[in-house]
């Protein structure tokens, strides 16, 4: 479920006003539906296939992870937003399986493979140098791998999209 994290990019796609409605509008409906689906499931204490036993008494991830789409498609440039969105996508859940098969090689290869995904889309979405791009993603990785260790009440699943967005929007104002 994780690597669908991409589909919220289609926003993208999207003319910037569709029937005289701004994209943004239809993205919040979007929203305030799988919110309001999580509150009438938290409710009822509906479990969908493929959640965590847990995630039936708390917001699930699909929940979390549309709240930092929303944050980022609306509030960050696009080039971040793809990049966080993609990495946390690709990499939470190489990070969940990776602890318990090869931990030895956490959190290297997360860290790797985050930059890649960061250094491709910076080069595409850009006009940064080599260097800057290099720089953005090495700080960007090492943030988003950091944002999912912790175990807190916000779901990783937010945390990896929104705090690498954060530091990677004051990294390009300040070295910009």
């Amino acid at each position: 479920m994780h690597s669908l994290a991409w589909i919220f990019l289609v926003y993208y796609l999207l003319p910037v006003d569709i029937y005289g409605h701004s994209r943004k509008l239809l993205l919040l409906i979007v929203v305030i539906t799988i919110l309001g689906f999580e509150v009438i499931r938290l409710y009822k204490g509906w479990l969908i296939f493929g959640m965590r036993h847990y995630e039936g008494y708390q917001i699930a991830a699909y929940a979390w992870a549309t709240m930092a789409a929303a944050v980022a498609l609306l509030l960050f440039p696009m080039h971040f937003a793809v990049v966080c969105l993609l990495g946390m996508g690709l990499i939470d859940p190489m990070i969940g399986e990776m602890r318990g098969r090869k931990p030895e090689s956490y959190p290297y290869i997360p860290l790797i493979c985050w930059a890649l995904i960061a250094f491709i889309s910076l080069i595409f979405l850009t006009e940064y140098s080599i260097i800057t791009v290099l720089i953005l993603a090495a700080i960007g990785s090492a943030v988003a791998v950091a944002s999912e260790f912790p175990s807190l009440i916000i779901d990783d699943d937010f945390l990896m999209v929104v705090v690498p967005l954060f530091a990677l929007r004051a990294v390009e104002l300040v070295a910009l």
